[in-house]
């Protein structure tokens, strides 16, 4: 699964997000939420199936943000944030990649679970965050630090949701 920008690949998991909501009665999803879901997936896929997008994430104060992306949904602050999911783009996806949409779903389901304040704990303690976080500085979270840290943090939250896809999520 490759997509040739960044908007494609937010498209696509705001997409995944609205259907996992949908299914699953979830209330609210929040800027927060959609931030950090669409961090962890994509570090996921960088990690460990493959590139799926050229995107740099800066550091926050609550955990990595895609600037363009939170300027857009910036008026709904802790409110829902109005997606819609769409099949049409949903069956593309899935005509193309099964495998990696079924990952990409049970992933967002699991985080959509957690609270928001819990997935902001994750990126602070369990990814690169943690190491290039400087107050007011919006430092650039770039692949090579998510690869770096994972590979020096043997323990590290992508680690686990590894586990799950390979264990739990089949």
């Amino acid at each position: 699964m490759f997509f040739y920008s960044k908007d494609e690949f937010v498209n696509y998991i705001l997409n995944v997000i609205a259907k996992v909501k949908k299914e699953n009665n979830i209330k609210r999803v929040t800027q927060i939420q959609i931030q950090k879901i669409i961090y962890i997936v994509y570090s996921y896929f960088l990690l460990f199936r493959q590139k799926v997008a050229n995107i740099e994430f800066e550091t926050w104060r609550w955990g990595p943000v895609i600037y363009d992306l939170w300027k857009k949904h910036t008026n709904y602050a802790r409110s829902d944030i109005p997606i819609t999911y769409s099949k049409e783009l949903h069956l593309k996806i899935e005509s193309q990649n099964k495998k990696d949409n079924k990952i990409t779903y049970s992933i967002v389901l699991f985080l959509l679970k957690l609270k928001s304040w819990d997935i902001v704990e994750i990126c602070h303690e369990q990814t690169p965050w943690k190491k290039l976080y400087k107050p007011s500085k919006n430092n650039l979270i770039k692949d090579q630090d998510i690869i770096r840290f994972h590979n020096e943090n043997e323990d590290n939250f992508f680690h686990y949701i590894d586990f799950m896809v390979k264990n739990v999520l089949k």
